[in-house]
Formats: structure tokens, C-alpha cells, sequence
């Protein structure tokens, strides 16, 4: 009894100790944009407690408008990849057609396959379509980075879903079509809730794909933004992009608040039943 409580107290230990070393970076930041202008980073704690540093952030330049572009690039790509990810995760739970197991292995291995190996091609294409420097191209890719992963999570919980309830549909008089929107959609909420929130954080953090991508100032994302914002600024101005940081992470955090609930039973179903 004794050895199972001192492991206990030992793991305990480490998961505290282990979330003290990752919300360390996010507190850090939040103090430091609340020091007044110019104080830099000699202390954590703040002086003198002060917003100043966040009413500059939005009268200065366009960092509103680059909160603006994350926002409807990830929630656009976040939204076509839950979508089309259900479609397909639906057909391969309860679908059998010729070549399954290898396009099975195909979603697999796109999930493995780094984002920059595609930017050269994509680039070239949104090119040649004249996509460069608009929401269309951004919502696109993102868009099809989520599906081969919200594949997969969807795919588990359609599997774990008894047949039965679309018979017993398709009894009442309800078609194919309607028996999955109307039945089995709303019983995987949860997964389409967590297949949604990983692909918009994913997106949101994206930093490498709007570079190559977007170079229109006024079409800029936040990550990208918040990059070039540090090398316009003159002087000691550590305050003001710990504050540009705080106020990229609080969309994420904010939807991943709301929706916590339903995340987290999608992904322990997800995984239990997939």
C-alpha cells in the first residue's frame, strides 16, 4: 500500500512539475505584456500593471486585420476538412469497394507526409489559377491538410455507431442520405467537434504555408504578421510582442475552452472505438 502511494506521489509529481514547464513560456509572456513601455525583461513581475501595451498593439499597423485573416483562413479550413473528413470516414466505415485497404493505407500515409514537401507544388498552382494573396487558396490548403487525420478520427466513430440504427431508419421510410444526417451525424458530435478544434488550431499556428503563400500585407495571418511586426519595430519593445503573443493564443484557447467537453470525449471515443 505504502509503494503504491509513494508511486502515486512520484507521478503526481512529474505531471505537476511537467505543467509548470509548459505554462511557464504562456504566463511569462502574459506578465511581460503587462509591464509598462520600455521596462523590457530584468522582472517577471510587473512594476507597474498596465494595458498600455495592448491598446498600442491594435492602433499600430495591422495586426487587427491579421487576427481578422487567421481567424477566417482557419475556421474556413477547419470547416471543409470536418466536413469532407465525415463524408469519407462514413464511406470507409460502412462502405466495402475495390482498392479499400490500400486507400486506407493512403490516408495513413498522407498523414505522415511533411507539409513542406507540397508548398513547391501548391505554390505553382495557386499561381497559375491567380490564388496567390487570397483567402481562397489559404482556406483550401488547410482545408486539405485536416482530412487525412479527421479521416481517421471520424472513421472510429462511425465504426463504433451499431448498423442497426440506420436499419431501423431505413424502416421508418428514411433514405440512406437522410439516416446519416439525420441519425448517425448527431451521435458523432464529439468527434466532429474534435476533428474541427485540431485542424483550426493546426492552422492557426500554421507559419510556413501563408509565407510562401500570402505576401499582401493586408492578407497576412497572424503568425506570419506577428514575424514581420518584430523587425519594423524600433527600440526595446518586448512588451508590445508579448502582447501581440497573448492576443494570437487567446482565439485557440478561447474555442478549445468552449468546446473542452466534447473534445475530450471525441478523442477518448475516437481512439477507444476506433
Amino acid at each position: 500500500m505504502k509503494q503504491k502511494n509513494a508511486i502515486n506521489l512520484l507521478i503526481n509529481a512529474f505531471l505537476i512539475a511537467f505543467c509548470i514547464v509548459i505554462l511557464f513560456p504562456v504566463v511569462y509572456a502574459v506578465l511581460v505584456s503587462l509591464h509598462r513601455p520600455g521596462y523590457g525583461l530584468l522582472s517577471i513581475i510587473p512594476d507597474i500593471w498596465t494595458l498600455e501595451n495592448y491598446q498600442r498593439l491594435f492602433i499600430y499597423g495591422k495586426f487587427p486585420r491579421y487576427i481578422l485573416n487567421s481567424i477566417i483562413n482557419a475556421a474556413g479550413g477547419a470547416i471543409i476538412s470536418t466536413a469532407l473528413a465525415a463524408l469519407a470516414g462514413y464511406a470507409f466505415a460502412r462502405l466495402e469497394f475495390k482498392g479499400k485497404r490500400i486507400m486506407n493505407a493512403y490516408v495513413l500515409g498522407m498523414m505522415m507526409l511533411p507539409g513542406l514537401v507540397s508548398i513547391i507544388p501548391i505554390y505553382r498552382i495557386a499561381s497559375d489559377l491567380k490564388l496567390i494573396n487570397t483567402y481562397t487558396i489559404m482556406i483550401l490548403v488547410f482545408g486539405a491538410y485536416g482530412i487525412p487525420l479527421g479521416i481517421w478520427i471520424m472513421k472510429g466513430f462511425f465504426e463504433s455507431i451499431p448498423r442497426v440504427l440506420e436499419e431501423a431508419a431505413a424502416i421508418d421510410g428514411a433514405t440512406p442520405v437522410q439516416a446519416l444526417f439525420q441519425v448517425v451525424m448527431p451521435i458523432t458530435l464529439p468527434g466532429l467537434i474534435a476533428t474541427f478544434l485540431i485542424n483550426f488550431v493546426y492552422s492557426w499556428n500554421n507559419f510556413f504555408t501563408p509565407l510562401v503563400l500570402i505576401s499582401k500585407t493586408d492578407m497576412k495571418m497572424a503568425t506570419v504578421g506577428l514575424f514581420d511586426f518584430q523587425h519594423v519595430l524600433e527600440g526595446n519593445q518586448d512588451e508590445l510582442l508579448a502582447a501581440a503573443c497573448v492576443v494570437i493564443m487567446i482565439p485557440a484557447i478561447a474555442i478549445f475552452l468552449i468546446t473542452r467537453e466534447y473534445f475530450m470525449r471525441g478523442m477518448v471515443e475516437g481512439a477507444v472505438k476506433g
